[in-house]
């Protein structure tokens, strides 16, 4: 593989990281988590007063990809000598990227191997689309809300948990308003239906497995309210606030 010769494409390698994270398939999010996780040397990079975190040997290679990645030969000593060298910058340990490190990687659900780390701090001269598409509704950051909602788009457990509400109920409606979009739209509204996620991605412990229990089928406009307060409000709170504001 080449090295990068230059900071813009640093930065679209640090843009498909992010997309892995936030808009990939199961595969490629899991694999990118495994990235960061097995990392010694990262590139720090700030959005929104949030620090970001990627792997050396995975955004020192020019136009990388999960595919090239894992079927090349990497050395992290090669990828090094070139991100220092592209953003004048030394490497080493920094006890302030340290602490966001590890916060960072709580909020991924993870714990990272490797106990020594060392950092280069970069200044991203643009805003990725995919986080500027987020709305800041997780007061822990962007990190957490771009995990959050990866996982309720992608997660099989939410497969099954739709299909149990249906064998239960038989068919999907908002638990708290009640809304069935199938009876109110049509055929285009069959099996329509958010799933939310009740346990926030940042208190998820390494290794946590989401269970059926764990999510609730919200129409959008209930999911929304859900994440409006922090710790997030519980189907029965919603509920009770639908029936003081109606009087």
């Amino acid at each position: 593989m080449k090295l990068i010769d230059n900071i813009e494409e640093l930065e679209q390698n640090l843009e498909t990281v992010e997309f892995y994270l936030t808009e990939g398939t199961d595969f490629e999010n899991d694999t990118t988590i495994g990235l960061v996780r097995a990392g010694a040397c990262y590139v720090a990079y700030e959005i929104d007063n949030e620090l970001r975190f990627a792997p050396s040997r995975f955004v020192g290679y020019k136009n990388n990809n999960l595919d090239q990645h894992l079927n090349s030969h990497k050395d992290g000593r090669d990828t090094n000598v070139v991100i220092q060298r592209v953003l004048d910058d030394k490497l080493g340990p920094n006890e302030k990227l340290e602490k966001a490190f590890l916060k960072y990687c709580r909020n991924l659900g993870i714990e990272p191997y490797n106990k020594k780390r060392k950092y280069w701090k970069f200044n991203l001269s643009r805003e990725f689309k995919s986080n500027a598409e987020l709305d800041g509704e997780f007061p822990e950051g962007k990190i957490s809300e771009r995990k959050h909602k990866f996982r309720e788009r992608n997660s099989k457990v939410v497969q099954l948990a739709k299909q149990k509400f249906k064998d239960e109920n038989g068919r999907l409606f908002c638990q708290v308003c009640e809304f069935d979009f199938e009876k109110e739209y049509g055929e285009i509204g069959i099996d329509f239906i958010e799933a939310h996620h009740t346990i926030p991605v940042s208190e998820m412990k390494a290794g946590h497995k989401t269970k059926i229990e764990d999510i609730a089928m919200l129409c959008p406009n209930c999911h929304r309210m859900a994440h409006k307060k922090r710790p997030w409000l519980k189907m029965t709170e919603l509920k009770k606030l639908r029936k003081k504001a109606s009087g």
